[in-house]
């Protein structure tokens, strides 16, 4: 039995583009495999969210899914693919689905049974559970079919009673082939291969699990697809951050007895390592901030984008970011200085953005902000206070950009990191302004570390030293530092890790952060908890960050603004009340 494995990047919503697409891949196979598989939702795109809710977003799928259907007529292989069932029955009108199509006709429908309600994911909203196990014959062999949750649930637990892989196993299934759209964040690829690997050892049933890859949005998903024998060994994988095909060739017991990569999705080129990219952390970040970022792009149609350059780390860190996601030409950086910045903040500029290639304009904003504190003075009789006047510099700022992005069509990218996103040290409508965030995933000391790493890898300063070595400052104000305003920035992070990570954090992290804290005053990290809570007016208004870490600002962080909980730090770091 020979299976096919494509794991593509789709688009929300582009029948017409992810047809295409499937399409192809199918044509290279349909007279040699016995099945060409996609990943969950291919047709649609994962996830529809309440776009599912327009009555005509079903139709079309529909007509796409008539065109997938003849293809396969008189061709030996199936098409099996992620898309959207409707409900015959009771309860919510849709099933989240996978279908057989084959020699001309839908042969089978799996319907999701484990829909995830938890962090990021909200099918329940949309989708009815399936009941039925899936079991199909393909080839002469029975095999199991799941989508993504349906595997991650091994035994019963608190957050569903079914266990579709033991009804599997119960069943006599050697081999069952899941389809996902398994988000990626820091540390997932390791947590998902452990949970495939111990199912598949504890139920004895080999996994031929396909993943989605490329970024929707602020989710970007890593493929990383991969078979795992009945021991739980993991026996082949695809590429890392990149699109790429298979075939897995079994025998009559379903051993795996050859695996080939194709070359229809990769165009050739190598494809992208595995390892260093999904286990050290700043190589994963710069993956799935590059991907994340080219897809955003592509996706919603911008080719080029600008970047206010202080002369700062997290400026710094986006510029290269988006030259390397994007090439230096498509990337354009302005530096505004002001009468608080200091020669550095150009210099330093100047040296990054010649060290990649990147346009670099200088627009000063020193007679705006002069005659704006002259405005301020002669409408309200007194002058802007200190605060209103660091804020009337960001906004400056921020309004210049904006009009380069008007002027010229650009992206405009946002600077913050997650460090200050947390605690709302930033400006609405001036420095948070903007339509993507790369960093604001990204701890402060993980924006030090992936420049280090930048550096590291091209084996010279691309970001330049002195930026690194820095003292980070605003620049707003004589003297200012970020440390006269917050905790350290080692300090704040391991604060912030613990109340935004909280439980999603493994035991020995958790451990070894409050043990980090255990000298830090009660009252600071009080301050910091409740700094976090007055900023979510900001962080609801900021611009979609790409999501790194195992909780993101977004979709995967629902709090109310007006509330008045605030957690304690005698709580958060585990000492007496």
């Amino acid at each position: 039995m020979k299976i096919v494995l494509a794991q593509c990047n789709f688009t929300v919503g582009d029948f017409a583009g992810n047809c295409e697409k499937i399409s192809a891949i199918y044509a290279l196979h349909a007279d040699s495999a016995d099945a060409v598989v996609f990943s969950e939702l291919a047709l649609s795109g994962y996830y529809p969210s309440d776009l599912l809710t327009q009555p005509e977003f079903l139709a079309v799928q529909d007509l796409a899914l008539v065109k997938l259907t003849q293809l396969t007529a008189g061709k030996r292989a199936a098409l099996i693919t992620g898309f959207i069932d409707r409900n015959l029955g009771s309860g919510k009108p849709l099933h989240n689905a996978l279908c057989v199509l084959a020699d001309g006709a839908l042969v089978y429908r799996y319907h999701k049974r484990l829909l995830p309600t938890y962090n990021i994911f909200d099918e329940a909203r949309h989708f009815e559970p399936g009941t039925l196990p899936g079991v199909f014959t393909l080839g002469g062999n029975r095999i199991g079919l799941a989508i993504c949750e349906d595997l991650w649930n091994d035994q019963a637990d608190l957050e569903y009673d079914d266990v579709p892989i033991k009804e599997l196993s119960d069943a006599g299934i050697a081999m069952v082939l899941s389809i996902n759209a398994s988000p990626s964040n820091l540390g997932k690829y390791r947590e998902r291969l452990a949970r495939f690997q111990s199912t598949a050892a504890r139920h004895q049933i080999a996994i031929l699990s396909l993943n989605q890859v490329g970024g929707n949005d602020e989710i970007v998903f890593d493929g990383s697809s991969f078979y795992i024998d009945r021991e739980g060994k993991l026996k082949a994988e695809l590429a890392a951050f990149a699109s790429d095909s298979a075939t897995f060739e079994f025998d009559r017991d379903l051993n795996l007895v050859r695996f080939a990569r194709s070359n229809e999705l990769t165009k050739g080129k190598p494809a992208t390592a595995l390892g260093s990219a999904l286990v050290s952390a700043p190589a994963f970040f710069h993956a799935q901030i590059t991907l994340g970022l080219r897809d955003y792009a592509r996706k919603c149609g911008f080719k080029q984008v600008v970047v206010g350059s202080s002369g700062g780390i997290d400026s710094a860190l986006t510029i290269a970011l988006a030259a390397h996601a994007l090439g230096p030409e498509n990337v354009l950086a302005v530096t505004m200085p002001s009468r608080y910045s200091s020669d550095g903040s150009v210099d330093d500029s100047v040296s990054l953005c010649s060290a990649y290639g990147v346009e670099l304009r200088t627009a000063p904003i020193e007679a705006q902000f002069a005659l704006a504190v002259a405005d301020f003075e002669r409408a309200h009789g007194e002058v802007p206070s200190p605060l209103t006047q660091q804020n009337i510099q960001a906004r400056l700022r921020g309004r210049m950009l904006m009009e380069v992005t008007n002027h010229s069509g650009h992206l405009l990218l946002s600077t913050g990191n997650k460090s200050e996103m947390s605690v709302g040290y930033a400006t609405l409508y001036g420095d948070m302004n903007g339509g993507l965030n790369l960093i604001g995933d990204l701890y402060k000391m993980d924006v030090y570390a992936l420049s280090r790493w930048i550096n590291e890898t091209a084996g010279r300063e691309l970001i330049p030293q002195i930026i690194i070595d820095k003292e980070p400052s605003a620049e707003l104000a004589p003297g200012q530092k970020d440390s006269d305003a917050l905790p350290i920035y080692p300090v704040l992070d391991a604060i912030l890790r613990l109340a935004i990570e909280g439980p999603s954090l493994a035991p020995d992290e958790a451990t070894d952060l409050r043990a980090f804290l255990s000298a830090t005053p009660l009252s600071d990290v009080d301050r910091v908890l409740k700094l976090i809570a007055r900023a979510e007016f900001k962080r609801r208004q900021a611009p979609p960050i790409i999501r790194c870490q195992r909780r993101a600002f977004g979709i995967g962080w629902r709090m109310p603004i007006a509330q008045a909980f605030v957690g304690s730090a005698a709580a958060l770091l585990g000492r007496d009340y």
